[in-house]
């Protein structure tokens, strides 16, 4: 399968395919993508201990020479100061603006990798091949590139397109059930505000893909990213429509925050935020009873945690306030009319607050 991100009308040189399947010979299709010289592949321990030796002997046979960059596993690398490591290894390599950078991982190490490629030398090469379902179907796709701020997740960062995105789904068998569930809260997203026959086929399909399935995992992640190039190529950089991407994830990125980017997932964190905003949708009457319902028995049924963590309204609100989309003392949220329909409205924080102290 390949989907095309077209971003002709804004960048033309920001367009750029991504390739869906099993057993994808990469160094053939870099080289067949015009790669000739070396590359830096950053990683993390656990993907480079598992498909390390792999995806090197891949570049080396297609004439590509690779060099590594290793970060630790976790939402802890995304970092100003992993981010400052990796351009010393950049600079130490005497990489220049002609080589290419590879994000092989997850979406720490895709974030990370793709602002140190934004920002090196003014702008360099790179390309992701995700290895975890929440990579695959969000933030390998769309340009969102950063780090985190002790204040807030992902206050740093910009929009960088890769070259092309490489998503073979083989990677996912060695995920453990946890990630895999990580992921699939991104997936609901789409379905819950944006495909209502998406979010069918989860509620029927999810014994499949929670084993596994191939050919159950390529479907949703076909539809996810086609959903996102969509949005992506409508709005590259969430000056509108695209916002309808963060459904969950203003109380879910301030749970993260309160955690310190510890103990809780972000797929976690993001499910709980989406029972919050299906919640927050019925008591302004923009959703039924039933909508909030089948919403919260599919993130129950797939493992992921639906209750609000007991952190006071205050602390929630106040981690809320460094949220990219407030403005004037209010937030841009999205709600859910319906499965597969959404609404933007702006609310201000003594609201949200007041929703908060009645539900925790």
């Amino acid at each position: 399968m390949k989907i095309r991100v077209d971003l002709s009308h804004s960048l033309k040189d920001a367009s750029y395919d991504i390739l869906i399947d099993s057993n994808i010979a990469i160094g053939e299709i870099l080289k067949s993508a015009g790669i000739r010289k070396r590359v830096c592949v950053i990683t993390c321990k656990t993907v480079n201990d598992l498909y390390g030796n792999s995806i090197s002997d891949a570049l080396k046979s297609a004439g590509i020479e690779p060099f590594f960059i290793l970060l630790p596993d976790g939402e802890s690398a995304k970092s100003i100061k992993y981010l400052s490591y990796v351009y010393d290894e950049l600079i130490k390599n005497r990489f220049e603006r002609s080589d290419y950078i590879i994000a092989f991982g997850g979406g720490v190490i895709g974030d990370l990798a793709g602002y140190a490629s934004a920002s090196y030398l003014r702008g360099v090469n790179f390309i992701q091949i995700p290895t975890t379902l929440l990579s695959d179907v969000d933030s390998s796709v769309g340009g969102k590139t950063g780090i985190d701020h002790p204040s807030g997740k992902n206050l740093i960062g910009a929009f960088y397109q890769p070259k092309i995105v490489i998503i073979d789904v083989d990677f996912l068998n060695s995920l453990d059930n946890r990630e895999l569930i990580n992921g699939f809260a991104e997936v609901i997203k789409y379905g819950a505000v944006l495909d209502r026959d998406l979010f069918l086929y989860l509620e029927n399909n999810l014994d499949r893909i929670m084993s596994k399935d191939k050919q159950s995992l390529m479907h949703i992640i076909e539809r996810s990213c086609l959903i996102k190039a969509d949005i992506v190529n409508k709005d590259e950089r969430e000056s509108g429509v695209r916002s309808v991407l963060n459904f969950g994830h203003s109380l879910g990125h301030a749970i993260e925050t309160l955690y310190n980017y510890k103990t809780i997932k972000h797929g976690e964190a993001i499910s709980i935020g989406m029972v919050f905003a299906s919640k927050l949708s019925k008591e302004m009457n923009l959703c039924s009873s039933e909508t909030v319902n089948r919403l919260e028995m599919l993130i129950k049924n797939s493992g992921l945690p639906t209750e609000i963590p007991k952190f006071s309204p205050e602390e929630y609100v106040n981690a809320m306030k460094l949220d990219k989309k407030v403005e004037d003392e209010s937030i841009k949220f999205v709600l859910v009319n319906d499965i597969g329909n959404f609404k933007f409205e702006k609310l201000d924080f003594a609201f949200i607050r007041k929703f908060l102290e009645n539900i925790i």
